[in-house]
């Protein structure tokens, strides 16, 4: 995989071993809004799947979206990204060495690649993966994802649906997107003159109705296909559909081979706006990480940096795009910074024979040195003042890395679930067991939305009242500390006694609070009486910190510490 840049979009492009070259390059389209973020990881392995088969491919960011430049509330997002999926074919042919493309996409990408069909240069073929057809249907079904994300959430449902348009995961849909997604029906588009497949989900019924929409001819296959449901909303818990990347890659083997062109050498792949630049990288022990570094076109005085570890297996770009909007933010303040996938989520790719399982990436041992690299990387840049950000999972490697390593002065554990990992729990246990505080509940006790949660089953009794039971019996075993709280309690003052500048900021009765309370007291008592700075409680917030207001408060409390930081400097200097 090499990052690449054009025309302010990043992209990753997937090169096949020349002796194999098909002359094939696939360009594919991402879907919208949060699926892109739940998709990263199945697209990645789809490219390298297709590249290991002989064929090019390039993955990319649409305009506004994840790592390449704009904000998707700029006007004119559906042609934007038309013309991106162009651009990105047209960079397929002059730098991948392919002379025949595959216009392909997931979902509403496909819809897009689609569209964009018409012009591309060296049109071979469309591949449809779980198209959307119907741009109307697909309006009514983003504005039913935004309330079940919030509800799923306990966030207000109501308050997704805003004066300019849909808040989906945190991310915006503007209503000038929406009506230029409801005039979308590749059903009346002209059908395609190229060899075209189509999977989709067995029974969706806008997909197979292209079967009597477009001519039937021999090369064109509409396929029902088990997986899709797998890849969800949901980056941490998504699966890769394995037999859809298969069916792929049989179907492009099908296709007439084309001349390979030779493959020219690429640029550093560096995009710039007012204020920084940024620059994707391969690196790691084998070059199996991935990372943007964000660096200010003024850097402050001991050039800062801050290093942002993955949230679960959110990839770098962050929920509701958040790593990027912060690092752009922080550049504006002269900080540079670094989000990084590690191996296994997002961009980064997988450990040799690692499972496709949580319990294989979140919390392994593995990745106490991957987090080193990238300290390692930014550390090479010349930054000195070096802070640390994680949420959840990526809190519990910032906590360790930074007691372990000199380097780390700053450290920001945003709902972070383990201090210390309890012996014998597996990932998938410790994710099945984190409900909100008991007295999140206690509170609803009255309330009939709660009550019908736990009625209809959506939320199950025997699994509550044993974390509750857990959770008490933590409770009165702490009066005498476990061996667990010493060893938390003994890396949180080696951190304060080094001076580390620390900020611990959690959601509203999120689960991280009873491990907090487990091992450090209610509300972090010890902590406090060890000097380290009071918790940040941010109400009205989820695990993911959604909501806009929410997000903010993390900005300003990262922003605040590096600027402690920075007073503490020149207090020292004087």
């Amino acid at each position: 995989m090499i990052p690449v840049t054009f025309h302010g979009l990043l992209g990753k492009l997937h090169r096949p071993d020349a002796s194999r070259a098909s002359g094939l390059g696939v360009v594919l389209v991402p879907p919208h809004g949060v699926e892109a973020l739940a998709a990263t990881k199945s697209l990645r392995i789809l490219a390298e799947s297709l590249a290991e088969r002989g064929h090019a491919v390039l993955r990319f960011d649409l305009p506004g979206t994840a790592d390449s430049l704009g904000s998707d509330s700029d006007p004119g997002r559906l042609d934007a990204w038309v013309g991106a999926a162009r651009a990105a074919a047209s960079f397929l042919v002059a730098k991948g060495g392919a002379s025949g493309i595959v216009m392909g996409g997931l979902r509403f990408g496909a819809a897009i690649a689609t569209l964009a069909a018409t012009g591309c240069e060296s049109f071979a073929g469309l591949m449809l993966l779980d198209p959307v057809v119907k741009g109307r249907i697909y309006a009514r079904e983003l504005a039913l994802t935004a309330r079940a994300l919030a509800e799923g959430a306990r966030l207000d449902p109501d308050a997704t649906t805003t004066e300019d348009g849909l808040l989906i995961a945190g991310l915006t849909t503007t209503n000038e997107t929406l009506a230029a997604i409801r005039t979308v029906d590749l059903g009346r588009q002209a059908p395609p003159e190229v060899p075209t497949l189509v999977l989709h989900r067995p029974g969706a019924a806008d997909a197979m109705s292209l079967a009597s929409s477009w001519p039937a001819r021999p090369d064109l296959a509409i396929e029902p296909i088990g997986g899709f449901e797998a890849i969800s909303l949901s980056p941490t818990m998504a699966t890769t559909p394995h037999e859809v990347i298969a069916r792929a890659g049989d179907w492009l083997d099908s296709l007439p081979k084309r001349t390979a062109r030779p493959a020219e050498p690429l640029e550093a792949a560096r995009l710039s706006a007012p204020g920084y630049t940024e620059e994707a990288l391969v690196f790691g022990e084998a070059d199996r990480l991935f990372g943007v570094l964000c660096e200010p076109s003024v850097p402050a005085e001991g050039k800062p940096a801050l290093i942002i570890v993955n949230a679960g297996r959110n990839s770098h770009v962050g929920w509701a795009r958040s790593g990027v909007l912060l690092a752009r933010e922080l550049a504006a303040q002269g900080v540079a910074s670094l989000r990084m996938d590690l191996a296994g989520i997002g961009d980064g790719r997988d450990r040799p024979g690692a499972p496709d399982t949580v319990d294989a990436v979140l919390y392994h041992p593995a990745n106490a040195s991957q987090v080193t690299a990238g300290v390692d990387l930014i550390a090479a840049r010349g930054y000195r003042e070096l802070t640390m950000l994680g949420a959840c999972s990526g809190a519990y490697l910032a906590l360790h890395h930074a007691a372990a390593d000199p380097r780390i002065g700053g450290l920001i554990l945003v709902n972070i679930q383990r201090f210390v990992w309890r012996p014998g729990e597996t990932v998938e246990e410790a994710i099945a067991s984190a409900y909100p505080l008991a007295a999140s509940y206690a509170g609803k006790v009255f309330e009939a939305r709660a009550w019908k949660r736990i009625l209809t089953g959506e939320r199950k009794v025997l699994p509550l009242v044993r974390a509750f039971s857990r959770r008490l019996g933590q409770r009165v075993a702490a009066i005498r500390p476990s061996e667990q709280t010493r060893q938390a309690r003994l890396i949180m003052r080696t951190l304060s006694q080094r001076r580390v500048a620390m900020d611990l900021i959690f959601s509203e009765n999120d689960a991280g609070l009873g491990d907090l309370a487990l091992h450090f007291g209610s509300g972090g008592r010890w902590l406090l009486r060890e000097g380290i700075p009071p918790i940040t409680v941010v109400p009205a917030a989820d695990h993911d910190m959604t909501p806009p207001e929410a997000r903010r408060t993390v900005v300003e409390r990262v922003s605040a510490l590096v600027g402690r930081r920075g007073a503490a400097r020149g207090s020292d200097a004087a």
